[in-house]
């Protein structure tokens, strides 16, 4: 009687860790994140949101969009799908979270380098599964997940897939419009 007593007990505990584990908020399950509140989507690969109370633009670690406003070709050539990819991800999320890395947290321009997730999918993941973005500006240690953006980026560009689809336009010095030109 005992040891049935013990088998229910250890049951319910069971139970009750499992019923307790399936309520926590993402937050509380990966306490490297953290809530921020969007206030504009800049372009593909960069955001202002509210961070501890201020404003702050945000610079997608790892990965690079094609510009709104290039200084010799203004708005390159999937700059505008990039950015509306984003901007449709993020306007309707219920959570946006940065997830810093291992090196510094801000560029040279004093933007925060992160890592974004709305509703707990990761911004730069989806970019670069949809071919809008290329992996870039790796400055170790801010390399957590370089790996795995690399293989997303070369299936992206095996299927030919948004900036993949135009021979040359990637490049890795980064776009090159100039080959979208006829002469």
């Amino acid at each position: 009687m005992n040891h049935q007593f013990t088998l229910k007990a250890m049951l319910l505990l069971i139970l009750l860790l499992m019923l307790v584990g399936c309520q926590l908020t993402p937050q509380e399950t990966d306490p490297n994140r953290t809530q921020v509140q969007l206030i504009r989507t800049i372009d593909g690969d960069t955001l202002t949101v509210t961070y501890n109370g201020k404003q702050e633009k945000v610079r997608l670690l790892l990965i690079d969009t094609p510009e709104m406003s290039d200084s010799i070709y203004g708005k390159e050539p999937y700059a505008q799908e990039a950015k509306s990819y984003t901007a449709k991800l993020i306007q309707n999320a219920e959570r946006l979270e940065l997830e810093f890395d291992d090196g510094p947290e801000r560029d040279k321009y004093s933007r925060l380098l992160a890592y974004v997730y709305v509703d707990g999918i990761m911004l730069q993941e989806a970019l670069l599964k949809q071919g809008l973005a290329r992996v870039a500006y790796i400055y170790p240690p801010n390399v957590r997940h370089v790996d795995m953006f690399k293989e997303i980026e070369d299936k992206s560009q095996d299927m030919a897939l948004g900036i993949w689809s135009v021979e040359d336009y990637v490049q890795k010095d980064g776009f090159h419009p100039e080959v979208m030109i006829e002469p």
